[in-house]
């Protein structure tokens, strides 16, 4: 009977057991997670569960029993510190050595802290983890002052979330435009002006040098140049690392932060692969190494990672999709919208009902699309439609 050994308890873990089970319904299987949680959606912590449209339950991936029925042996609360590829064995924080026939690494990404003085006053808010997610909720309140630091999706999600709560809310980005990943600056504008219109104060170009704190807790921001930004609390959403630090002396490829995987998965060890946050895999579309820090992603890949675990040797082809929403705007990103040579936008950018499709090109080559508001059927059929031609390159007709 196969040990299948999974690290990590993010959704990657989850979709890595159905996987195993469509293919081995005897292995044993045990998952070792440093959380105190069973696997959950992240995306609605900063949109539906923050909102308290999501109630605790939904956002679970599976209740506690569906991994019974599945006979998974789940390890809460327990940290591994190391792999011996030798003697394949996980090592654990208390000493314990996990044997394994086959090993999943996915241990995910933790959300980078706002490193500055005071950065870790009471008030600071980080949101990963579903703890996080809980106490923001709790904090949140009508006519608080937040302050969001980092103009990125999370960033922009928990403002959006927060003044719909009835907050005053502020967007602190240090670079020239928010969404600076996948934004060219008309995008960029479209967003920002999209937030202002619903009440959001954006400002771009601003560095924070310190938090100040009041009676032991948040009182506010100050910025690089003196400028004061009151605040009753503050969150960073400044990026995350993916959790690979327990890995250093295990002797695995690490590029770039990311587990280095082939295109089936597996790592440069016998019986290993890894999946998620922490997996730099080769891109089915733009053909190079990649790390993504997506729902989608960790769903596919944890997913074709267990099925590969249970022998069936397939490569991973999925194309990147996540989304996103800012109020009741829609937001669908396709493909791979780093560094392109062009952005075509089509469609309408009005603030009142925008309904557009933003094509980016490198290399003459369509490389992904971001769409914005197209619903329903309309939605699906485009979706797909954009799928097939960055997969080919081009865009189909319709």
């Amino acid at each position: 009977m196969t040990k299948y050994v999974i690290v990590g308890g993010g959704l990657a873990a989850a979709s890595a057991v159905e996987g195993i089970r469509e293919l081995d319904a005897a292995g044993e299987i045990t998952v070792v997670s440093a959380e105190r949680e069973l696997p959950y959606h992240r995306p609605p912590l900063s949109k539906g569960y923050l909102a308290g449209r999501d109630p605790l339950e939904t956002v679970r991936v599976h209740d506690a029993a569906w991994y019974r029925d599945n006979r998974v042996r789940y390890r809460l609360g327990v940290e591994a510190r190391s792999v011996h590829m030798g003697k394949q064995t996980v090592t654990l924080a208390s000493g314990e050595r996990l044997p394994y026939d086959r090993l999943l690494l996915a241990t995910g990404s933790r959300a980078r802290r706002l490193a500055v003085p005071g950065g870790d006053t009471p008030g600071v808010f980080l949101l990963r983890t579903l703890g996080d997610g809980t106490a923001l909720k709790a904090a949140v309140r009508p006519d608080a002052r937040v302050v969001v630091v980092g103009g990125s999706f999370i960033g922009m999600e928990v403002a959006a979330t927060a003044r719909s709560l009835g907050a005053q809310v502020t967007v602190l980005e240090m670079g020239p435009q928010v969404y600076g990943r996948f934004a060219d600056p008309s995008l960029s504008d479209f967003f920002k002006r999209l937030l202002e219109h619903r009440g959001v104060t954006v400002k771009t170009g601003v560095r924070v040098a310190r938090v100040r704190a009041a009676g032991g807790k948040v009182a506010g921001l100050t910025t690089e140049t003196d400028e004061p930004y009151p605040a009753d609390l503050v969150v960073a959403g400044v990026g995350a690392e993916p959790n690979t630090e327990w890995l250093a002396s295990s002797g695995f490829a690490i590029d770039r932060g990311g587990v280095v995987v082939n295109v089936r998965l597996e790592t440069n060890a016998a019986n290993v692969w890894g999946a998620g946050d922490i997996a730099r895999f080769p891109d089915p579309v733009g053909r190079q190494p990649r790390r993504l820090e997506h729902w989608d992603n960790a769903l596919a890949q944890g997913k074709q990672a267990g099925r590969n675990m249970a022998g069936a040797g397939e490569p991973y082809t999925h194309q990147s999709a996540f989304f996103s929403d800012l109020f009741d705007v829609t937001i669908n990103v396709l493909g791979d919208t780093d560094a392109p040579d062009g952005v075509e936008i089509q469609g309408s950018t009005d603030l009142q009902a925008p309904r557009f499709t933003a094509l980016y090109t490198r290399a003459h080559r369509l490389a992904g699309a971001v769409m914005v508001n197209l619903m329903s059927a309309d939605r699906t059929a485009e979706f797909d439609r954009l799928q097939r031609g960055i997969l080919a390159g081009i865009l189909p007709e319709s």
